[in-house]
Formats: C-alpha cells, structure tokens, sequence
C-alpha cells in the first residue's frame, strides 16, 4: 500500500569528499603532514647522530646529553606547530578562493538575471509597438481593445471589460 505522505523523504548524500578534504592526520593536510614527519625523522636522525654537541661556523660548542635531547624535542615540536600553522593558512586561502568564486558566481547571475529582465522590457515595449502601430493603421475597435488590453496589462491593471473581442 502506497504511503499516504508520499514517498519517504530521504536525508540528502553528503557532498563527495576529493582527496585533498580528507585529512591524513587531525589538524593537518598531507602537505603538512609530510612536513611533520620530515621534521621527525630529521630530529629522530640528530638523535642517533650527535646530540652532545652543536656545530656552529666550524666549531663545535659541546652540550650536555641532557640538552642536546631537550633541544631536538623543542626543533621537533617547532616543526609539528609550524605544520600546523601552514595547514590553517592553506585552508583560510582556500576558503577565501571558495568565497571569491561563490560572489562571482552571484554576480554572474545577478547579471544573467538583470539581462533576462531587459529582454523581457524590450519584449513589451515591441508589443506595444506593433499594437500602437496597428491602431494608428487600422484604428479599428479590435486594434483599440487589443492595445487598451496590453497596457492595462503591464499596469497591473485587469483589462477593461467590454463586448469586444480582445483576442
């Protein structure tokens, strides 16, 4: 038996996600997360390597095992925030493009819009004119009641009525 309602109302699909809204790591596109992993596996490489000392312009200045860890985990979680920080500034950028192209598309149907309207307005004012025309030719009751009609019409008024054939 048929649903008296109508057909059940189904929730709309979601949009598809491409491949760039899905997000590999919460917080990050793959862009950053590709920064972050390089981050780490250059911290995890300074680790295995030399952390007891800094190498700077040629000389080495030695550090305590204690700091040179400390150091490596603080450039680490330097390198996660400013991952983190790149992401948001890609998705703001690409937010405002999707807000750009949204106002554009408004204003190319605002002008779709506006040039409907013209046509429609060139539209009338061709029928008027054949009409007037037609009465100052043949100034005949028909032509008068035709033309009465038109512009009663785009008055907004009801024609008026009469025994005459309009049509």
């Amino acid at each position: 038996m048929p649903d008296p309602e109508g057909p059940v109302s189904q929730e709309p699909a979601a949009p598809p996600e491409s491949m760039d809204s899905q997000r590999p790591w919460p917080g990050l596109d793959r862009l950053g997360l590709i920064q972050a992993i390089g981050g780490l596996l250059l911290g995890l490489i300074a680790l295995f390597s030399s952390y007891d000392h800094i190498s700077i312009a040629g000389t080495n200045l030695p550090l305590q095992q204690q700091w040179g860890i400390t150091f490596i985990a603080a450039s680490v979680a330097t390198v996660l925030v400013d991952a983190e920080l790149a992401t948001r500034t890609r998705d703001r950028a690409a937010d405002k493009a999707d807000r750009a192209a949204n106002e554009a598309d408004r204003d190319r149907n605002r002008a779709a819009r506006s040039r409907k309207r013209q046509v429609e307005r060139l539209e009338r004012l061709h029928t008027a004119a054949v009409l007037s025309a037609r009465v100052q030719l043949d100034p005949s009751a028909i032509n008068r009641a035709r033309l009465r009609a038109f512009l009663a019409l785009i008055s907004g008024e009801f024609p008026p009525e009469s025994g005459e054939n309009g049509g």
